[in-house]
């Protein structure tokens, strides 16, 4: 949608949405529908609000996976409400979509997105954190190799991130040989996604592979939950030690790829914990 289409008004409207979201009023629902303006181009924003929204002091900006564009008010609304309600967080999901082999234009507008966001926030005194699961979590990752200077967020949360395209066969991680039977939807899926965003000779784009990268300096602590039956659990462990900043990586027990959609209260209950440990 082009912002050209709408009156002076909503544009106006549009553009100061940002700000809005940490001034709710009384009657805002705990999930409301944004569009950000960047270069006369709308960017659908889903604001998820924490149970106490008179103090908000930490903006959680969550991408999502699979890359599909309704995905925060579909698939994940359920969890940015739990993470908003659990950390007393306003979670900003940024919904996307991945064209084929267009995935280098994805990413140009979560990061025009993601910076206009900061830039309007600024000024006020709050944490700024990125937030992302599987492919959402490999974006984030890959958002700092893409962009030409750092982003101004002091820390990362990353659910079971997508780290290499060590999914065809023949890899070196211990827990994709050791798990491929478990998790063989897992892999059937990431060979499936990556087939469709880019030709097969780009799957060993640097962009795609996160650890390839050769600098890790600018990239905020991080912490990695992961499932302890995740085929991904070694690759995140290894970026972890690229990183070597401080960050952390915690299996989450008895959980397998993609618990996020699929929380019991055992694993709930362990990934909050892990959660706002993180964040004091």
């Amino acid at each position: 949608m082009i912002v050209n289409d709408f009156e002076k008004e909503t544009k106006y409207k549009l553009f100061r949405s940002v700000k809005e979201l940490l001034h709710p009023s009384i009657s805002k629902k705990n999930i409301s529908d944004y569009r950000i303006v960047i270069d006369e181009e709308s960017f659908p924003i889903v604001a998820f609000y924490p149970k106490k929204v008179s103090n908000i002091n930490r903006v959680m900006i969550f991408i999502h996976g699979d890359g599909e564009v309704t995905g925060c008010k579909g698939k994940y609304a359920d969890i940015c409400k739990k993470i908003a309600t659990n950390t007393n967080s306003l979670i900003l999901g940024i919904d996307y979509e991945i064209d084929k082999k267009k995935y280098q234009e994805a990413y140009k507008k979560i990061l025009l997105t993601i910076n206009n966001i900061l830039e309007e926030l600024k000024d006020h005194d709050i944490e700024k954190i990125l937030v992302g699961d599987s492919t959402g979590a490999q974006i984030i990752v890959g958002l700092h190799h893409f962009s030409s200077k750092r982003i101004n967020v002091s820390k990362e949360i990353l659910f079971y991130p997508v780290l290499s395209m060590e999914y065809f066969g023949n890899s070196k991680f211990e827990s994709i040989t050791k798990q491929e039977s478990f998790n063989e939807n897992l892999l059937a899926n990431l060979q499936e996604y990556f087939k469709r965003i880019s030709l097969k000779k780009d799957l060993t784009d640097e962009l795609l592979n996160p650890l390839t990268y050769k600098d890790y300096s600018l990239y905020p602590k991080t912490l990695i939950l992961t499932g302890k039956v995740d085929s991904l659990l070694d690759e995140g462990k290894e970026y972890i030690n690229k990183l070597n900043n401080g960050s952390i990586l915690n299996e989450v027990a008895f959980a397998s790829h993609g618990f996020l959609r699929r929380l019991d209260d055992d694993i709930e209950k362990e990934v909050f914990e892990d959660l706002n440990k993180f964040l004091q």
